[in-house]
């Protein structure tokens, strides 16, 4: 069953006696440094158990989450469970026989639920992002094309420049590059160096036809296997030659370069070497938000902080959800419209419709964001996301 199936098979999952429990948790290097993750997920289930118990639930729902509970930590406890990979999903559901384990590339926020249906957001968005990600791998003689998607990356295709045939292309004939001196500059005939020369811009030649014939074959699985992202890897010396020849279109989806042997490296870590160039490349774009944000806040075609932020999200004019890394408040949701507030206030709900508390807001406007399509910026930088406060938004258009 590939990655679609299972998340489709998720999606038919409603259950309003037994719950279904969603993980997300991180798994970067940070992450799991004197393995910080294992404490991450202690703190998210003890969040749990203070919310079920506000909850009106029954005692076998109780029960099967305890169940879940007591899976997950025995998954996420065995590190042998946990390789090559930036981040876990699970899904569980004991007593309905439900359990669902997805190794990622990454993750953008942990998170952990008890609903009566799975949280797929997270795992629908990182299996777009990543899918969508092409990385080759180059020298001057041979190039090979990864692509990457949430089970890691996947060699598509290999070759050299089928032009190459440099043990007969550069035989010179004796003599044929010889100069007769002038008088008095020598004793007579010299061989001055043009057949070397001449070798080498022969050689220079092919490379270069090799990259041009390279940079085609891109170009034509761009076309036919579209990708948002491309990362070159090489050397710093044969990256920027290649770069040159690439069609303007795949120019404008360069995300980064990562150093690589074309003929050793695995493809695992092509993986990670990709991941490594993305973390890059997203630091710059979270300095291009912030200041397109800071521009927009003062034309009020942004927002900042929790009220408006999901204000502006019931009304569907989000574009661009800004959310600081950690960053969490509890509040309220009206399980009949899905509104989401900060207080239990009159006229949340419909008449007759009580307000739900929920352990994170920030959680539920994610989602909600994911199900109105709008791009989420997780933002990792602290210097950076101290300009928002906990969450924002840049707007579609003016309140």
């Amino acid at each position: 069953m590939d990655l679609k199936e299972r998340i489709d098979k998720l999606l038919e999952y409603h259950n309003d006696e037994y719950p279904i429990t969603s993980l997300y948790l991180k798994l970067g290097p940070r992450d799991r440094g004197n393995f910080k993750y294992k404490t991450t997920l202690k703190n998210l289930i003890k969040k749990q158990r203070v919310n079920l118990n506000k909850r009106n639930i029954g005692e076998s729902a109780i029960e099967s989450v305890e169940l879940d509970f007591k899976k997950i930590i025995n998954l996420v406890d065995d590190t042998d469970e946990l390789t090559e990979c930036r981040g876990v999903c699970i899904f569980s559901a004991t007593r309905s026989n439900i359990w669902e384990v997805f190794k990622l590339p990454q993750v953008y926020r942990n998170q952990l639920t008890v609903d009566r249906s799975p949280i797929l957001g997270q795992l629908i968005n990182i299996n777009n992002d990543y899918s969508n990600i092409a990385t080759v791998i180059i020298d001057r003689k041979k190039a090979r094309i990864f692509r990457q998607d949430p089970d890691g990356s996947h060699e598509i295709l290999d070759f050299f420049y089928p032009g190459a045939s440099r043990t007969t292309k550069f035989k010179s004939t004796e003599g044929k590059f010889k100069q007769k001196l002038a008088p008095g500059t020598g004793t007579g005939n010299r061989v001055q160096g043009y057949g070397e020369h001449g070798f080498h811009r022969t050689i220079e030649n092919e490379i270069h036809q090799h990259y041009k014939y390279i940079a085609d074959k891109v170009f034509a699985y761009f076309n036919q296997n579209k990708f948002n992202l491309l990362v070159l890897g090489g050397t710093d010396k044969n990256i920027p030659e290649f770069s040159h020849h690439l069609h303007s279109y795949l120019r404008e989806r360069l995300a980064g370069t990562i150093t690589a042997d074309v003929n050793k490296i695995k493809p695992y870590q092509v993986t990670e070497a990709t991941l490594d160039a993305l973390e890059i490349s997203k630091a710059d774009k979270e300095k291009k938000l912030l200041s397109e944000f800071e521009e927009k806040l003062n034309s009020r075609y942004a927002v900042n902080g929790v009220k408006s932020t999901l204000k502006a999200l019931s009304r569907g004019q989000i574009k661009i959800l800004l959310v600081s890394e950690g960053f969490s408040v509890p509040g309220f949701i009206c399980p009949d419209t899905g509104v989401l507030a900060l207080e239990k206030k009159k006229g949340l709900c419909p008449e007759g419709v009580e307000p739900v508390a929920v352990v994170d807001v920030v959680d539920d406007a994610m989602e909600e964001a994911f199900r109105q399509k709008v791009e989420i910026e997780i933002l990792f930088k602290k210097k950076v996301s101290k300009k928002i406060d906990g969450i924002g938004a840049i707007l579609r258009f003016k309140p």
